[in-house]
């Protein structure tokens, strides 16, 4: 219970600062172009892979540091940033076809599927 508890606290902090920057970017101009999602993917892109190198170097953290900061943080502010760490954990291991395989699925699957709940919310709503 207490692993849920660092992640639901990180998560609420993630997701605020989530908030903070599309609140940010749309006074100016991000409702012309959605930048505040391009700096929340890139930001949390950046810190997953710098944490990452950080929890690999110092095993001596707690795992509830690991799981607050990363699925936590990171996991309300993008997931894009856990997919991207996946992504390059499969390249990084020379798994290339898992990795394009993992990269259509999110991308092109995706977008698929968010075109499907568009139009299925159309049609019943």
């Amino acid at each position: 219970m207490e692993k849920v508890i660092w992640v639901a606290l990180g998560g609420g902090l993630g997701a605020a600062l989530r908030y903070g920057i599309t609140e940010l970017a749309n006074a100016h101009g991000g409702n012309l172009f959605p930048y505040g999602t391009i700096l929340a993917n890139g930001i949390g892109s950046f810190l997953i892979g710098l944490l990452f190198v950080l929890f690999v170097n110092h095993t001596e953290l707690s795992p509830s540091v690991k799981l607050f900061f990363v699925t936590g943080i990171l996991g309300g502010f993008t997931t894009f940033s856990t997919y991207n760490m996946e992504l390059l954990t499969l390249l990084r291991t020379g798994s290339v076809l898992a990795a394009a395989v993992y990269f259509g699925c999110n991308v092109v699957g995706g977008l698929l599927l968010c075109w499907l709940g568009y139009a299925l919310g159309n049609a019943l709503f």
